[in-house]
């Protein structure tokens, strides 16, 4: 019975039979069964809470997923050839270029405060203080000549000449160019390069041969790019169209440009190679690279007594002679020829090259030159040239410090026996190093100075090593050799280790790393310790 007003029943339920067969049923059953491909996605049957409109298309996101998927196969292929990220190397070129700069503001206020104590009696205004008031553009010209005196200076150690010009209207020209290293900047600059690349590689980088080359190549490109530029921008340059006056000053060309690149990408080749783990060959070569830090020590060992010596001497010479002044002056401008003089003392040290000063053109007029003929000549500065307090204590220590040496390269040496490659390069290596070295100290220690002056003539000044030094440096580093293999053998037992343990502590470790998870014992019995004072008994044995 029905309530009135009530809804009617229902109808009868519909049967349950054509149920399954109604509609597009097989379009939803069949998104299960088609699986995706790996970088693919399906598509839904209805639009689900992922695709948004702000949400990617699927498209995009296999894209992005092969971008990235060839991205780090491009990275792990680079590694595997040895090229890994550059940043490292990048970042030390430029700190290096900074460092050199910071050395030339050394530079300067060394000559600087040199000028300041000389009592020359004279006026220190190079215009007698009688030219005429500069205008704005000259005053701006001048001033950013002055700051950029450092990019100068450094671009002059980077092997470039400082070259002026002056022309002065009817009456021509005068051009004057000064070629010479301030060796305190270009040490500088290169030793922070190869210690910082060394460092670098040995914490961050992951580059082998081929990046380092690479990446340090690159550096050295754009810091010389970029110091050719700062040093074009900030030349002196001074003009006067009333009068025909000019004056140009800068140190920027392509001797400099090449000279930065050179002097940036070789020490952070070398740093990057020297922090590489080294391969299994490397005992073959191993003197090959030890050779040219044993010709720095040697030169080190012997210029810095004698170079202390020589200052001693003469600053008490000039002292008793009433000189005292001009002793504060030349310590003061240490920074700006110390080095050069420090330099020049190793050639001297050989006892038969001497240091060469020749003259060319009308010297002779100009009162320059004593002693050499009014067109050209030379003279040769021998070490019996010197005082003889210098020169008989010189002779000493050039006798006694290749038998020190020779100790040196002696101790914890390892030559692999049998092997021819190993026997040729441990004869070859000193005297190659030695004749390598002594042709890059005649580079350095070079100064030249030319200069064209219309109708007064012209004239230049140079100084240098002798050129017979290459020749003389490869038998020195026979006869070290020599001693080292025949003569120190039977005093290395008596020598204490802390003076020589230091120079191979790194490749001691190097073969005590490598023995200790095999045979802690060497072959001859020894133990390798990593220690300072390593066993010294046989190391001179397996010389072959």
């Amino acid at each position: 019975m029905t309530t009135p007003g009530a809804a009617p029943p229902p109808g009868p339920a519909p049967s349950p039979g054509p149920a399954p067969s109604a509609g597009p049923a097989p379009s939803s059953g069949s998104a299960p069964s088609a699986a995706p491909g790996p970088w693919g996605s399906s598509a839904p049957s209805a639009p689900g809470p992922s695709s948004g409109p702000g949400s990617p298309a699927p498209g995009a996101v296999a894209v992005a997923g092969q971008q990235t998927l060839s991205a780090a196969q491009a990275t792990a292929t680079l590694r595997k050839v040895g090229i890994g990220t550059p940043v490292p190397t990048l970042v030390t070129g430029a700190l290096a270029y900074l460092v050199a700069l910071v050395a030339a503001l050394v530079v300067i206020v060394s000559a600087v405060l040199a000028v300041l104590t000389a009592d020359t009696g004279a006026s220190t205004d190079p215009t007698g203080g009688a030219a005429a008031p500069a205008t704005d553009d000259a005053g701006f010209a001048g001033i950013i000549g002055l700051l950029g005196i450092p990019f100068q200076l450094v671009a002059l150690a980077s092997f470039g000449s400082y070259d002026a010009e002056l022309q002065m209207g009817f009456l021509g020209s005068l051009s004057v160019s000064w070629r010479g290293l301030p060796l305190l900047i270009t040490a500088a600059m290169t030793v922070f390069a190869f210690l910082a690349a060394r460092t670098a590689q040995r914490r961050w980088s992951s580059n082998g041969p081929l990046g380092a080359a690479l990446w340090s190549g690159l550096s050295g490109l754009g810091v010389a790019l970029v110091a050719l530029l700062l040093t074009r921008l900030t030349a002196f340059s001074i003009e006067d169209p009333a009068n025909g006056l000019s004056l140009s000053m800068h140190a920027a060309g392509a001797d400099m440009f090449f000279g930065t690149w050179a002097l940036i990408t070789l020490p952070l080749l070398l740093g990057h190679l020297a922090g590489m783990r080294k391969p299994a060959w490397w005992p073959l070569v191993a003197d090959l690279a030890a050779a040219p830090r044993l010709v720095l020590v040697h030169a080190l060992t012997f210029a810095v007594p004698v170079g202390l010596l020589a200052l001693a001497a003469g600053a008490i010479v000039q002292i008793v002679d009433g000189e005292g002044r001009s002793v504060l002056g030349a310590l003061l401008a240490l920074p700006l020829w110390g080095p050069t003089a420090l330099a020049l003392l190793p050639g001297l040290g050989m006892l038969v090259v001497p240091v060469r000063a020749s003259a060319r053109g009308d010297v002779g007029d100009l009162g320059l030159g004593s002693g050499i003929t009014p067109q050209s000549g030379t003279q040769n500065l021998w070490f019996v040239d010197l005082p003889w307090y210098v020169w008989l204590p010189m002779v000493l220590i050039a006798l006694l410090v290749p038998l020190l040496i020779a100790l040196l390269w002696h101790r914890d040496r390892e030559i692999p026996a049998g092997n021819v490659i190993a026997q040729v390069t441990s004869w070859a290596a000193l005297p190659l190093a030695y004749t390598f070295c002594s042709l890059v100290l005649l580079a350095l220690v070079h100064v030249r100075m030319d200069a064209e002056m219309g109708f007064l003539g012209a004239m230049g000044v140079s100084m240098s090593l002798a050129a017979w030094i290459p020749v003389v440096a490869f038998f020195l580093g026979l006869a070290v050799e020599v001693i080292a293999r025949f003569g120190a053998p039977f005093v290395d037992r008596f020598v204490p280790g802390p003076l020589v343990n230091w120079f191979r502590r790194s490749a001691r470790a190097r073969r005590a790393g490598s023995a200790a998870p095999v045979a802690p014992v060497g072959e001859d019995g020894r133990s390798w310790t990593t220690s300072s004072a390593a066993p010294r008994t046989g190391d001179g044995r397996n010389q072959g």
